[in-house]
């Protein structure tokens, strides 16, 4: 069998061509088709990170606000110590004195009286005590200083005074006035 083109040359060779032009466009179709889906996965990656992104605004903030109230309750509970060191304090003030005397009064012997007490004291708050005394006897007078000396623990430096003898008027008794002067030392915690 004989194979007869009736078509001129030229548009035999324009045929050919075509082939490469379909193919052409087919691979730009494919680039396009490949371009818009690579576009579409970059904009759900970008609404993922946005989502995201909102996401741990919302735990930024809520974590926040908690810190916040963690820094509230920090100050309160700076103030409440403060509070509370102020009263200790205030306690621990308000019972050295009582503390004093009542220790004061262990020491003394039954025929010592104090007719003034005078107080002062420093830093340390150790209390420095001048009293005004009176007493029956000079051995009583010698036990209670020889009492403030033995317990060093509680008073420091003793001194007594001059010894002032007087008679009284309806029972004729010797009375002998004085003046002790030593440190108070309050125990730890008071």
């Amino acid at each position: 069998m004989i194979k007869i083109n009736l078509l001129p040359k030229e548009l035999q060779e324009k045929g050919k061509g075509l082939d490469w032009i379909i193919l052409g466009y087919a691979l730009i179709g494919c680039m396009a088709i490949a371009i818009v889906l690579l576009h579409m996965m970059q904009v759900r990656n970008y609404k993922k990170g946005l989502e995201k992104r909102a996401n741990w605004s919302q735990q930024l903030s809520l974590v926040r606000s908690k810190v916040t109230q963690v820094e509230q309750l920090d100050a309160q509970k700076a103030v409440l110590n403060a509070k509370k060191n102020t009263v200790v304090q205030l306690f621990q003030g308000r019972l050295l004195y009582p503390k004093l005397m009542e220790t004061l009064y262990d020491t003394m012997p039954k025929d010592v009286w104090l007719s003034d007490l005078t107080f002062s004291e420093d830093g340390q708050k150790n209390v420095r005590v001048v009293a005004a005394a009176s007493a029956l006897t000079t051995d009583s007078i010698a036990d209670w200083l020889q009492m403030l000396e033995s317990k060093k623990e509680r008073f420091g430096s003793a001194s007594l005074s001059a010894i002032d003898v007087k008679e009284s008027g309806e029972s004729k008794q010797t009375i002998y006035s004085f003046s002790m002067t030593f440190t108070y030392l309050p125990a730890a915690g008071i």
